[in-house]
């Protein structure tokens, strides 16, 4: 199955390895992605600031997609939620899509509503659970996982409908594919804390350490993040705990498709995990010493 694979701006910008990692395990699993030439900004900072904008960043991008006649798959989470609301509404509300279609015609594009919006996880779920099973060469039994969806993966639910918003299971089963264990743990459903830093940065860190606490409370190895700017917070509001509160979790975070690779036997580095800050070679060490015993 191909796609138009919507990258956003933290990705590139930020989180290659999430990219870089995806592209190899969608080959892997035979996915084809398609780079979508023109693509920009989904528009989610101006949800609140602009609606407008809002609306015609994602329409725009949205019709860049329909023109290559493919459904958007995405590995934001934010471009996820603003996309699909933005194709959602378009397709609902005949008023506002003629008058967006009346901003686009200004740059030869309308907006049709023929295609959808995709995350990668929705992609994986949707993909045979033995096909995704018989790619993997070194199980990884053993590792304890912490999975944190983010906020805008499961909500606004009557939108996204991705998942069971309050008792969500689908990232937890493509985790445990991998022989892994998807832990029980508190404060699995919390936001990351990441939206308040650059406003309230002391709530921002403590909503981190409260994810921190319940991870480590739960014994888990790793936490895993399909959301670029969550994990970014993870990785590096752990530094600011660690600071502030002379707490030393020591919790590396992972992407699902990062964690994918390695259960497919690829090489770390190609995966990008020296990018991250909480250095992942103890957990990769420990995978590699399984698959020797």
């Amino acid at each position: 199955m191909d796609y138009a694979y919507f990258l956003g701006c933290t990705v590139p910008a930020r989180t290659n390895q999430y990219d870089a990692a995806t592209r190899k395990v969608a080959e892997k699993l035979g996915i084809g992605l398609n780079d979508i030439e023109g693509a920009s900004c989904c528009g989610l900072n101006f949800k609140y600031l602009d609606r407008k904008a809002w609306l015609l960043m994602a329409a725009r991008n949205i019709v860049l997609a329909e023109r290559m006649n493919m459904n958007i798959m995405t590995l934001c989470n934010g471009c996820y939620e603003t996309l699909k609301e933005v194709n959602h509404e378009l397709k609902l509300h005949d008023s506002l899509r003629q008058d967006m279609n009346k901003t686009l015609q200004k740059v030869g594009l309308e907006f049709q509503g023929t295609i959808e919006i995709l995350h990668l996880v929705d992609v994986l779920a949707g993909l045979d659970k033995e096909l995704i099973r018989s790619k993997f060469s070194i199980p990884l039994k053993g590792l304890k996982v912490a999975v944190h969806y983010g906020c805008h993966l499961l909500k606004p639910s009557r939108i996204i409908q991705f998942d069971d918003p309050e008792n969500p299971h689908v990232l937890d089963d493509l985790v445990e594919l991998t022989g892994a264990k998807a832990v029980a743990w508190d404060d699995k459903l919390t936001c990351c804390g990441g939206p308040l830093l650059s406003v309230n940065e002391d709530l921002s860190v403590r909503l981190a350490l409260d994810k921190f606490k319940g991870a480590h409370s739960a014994g888990a190895d790793i936490l895993l993040s399909v959301c670029p700017f969550c994990t970014i917070q993870f990785d590096l509001i752990q530094l600011k705990v660690q600071e502030k509160y002379n707490l030393d979790f020591e919790i590396p975070v992972i992407f699902l498709p990062q964690l994918y690779g390695l259960a497919m036997g690829m090489d770390p580095d190609e995966l990008g995990v020296e990018l991250h800050r909480i250095p992942l070679e103890d957990v990769i060490e420990s995978i590699q010493e399984a698959t020797t015993e």
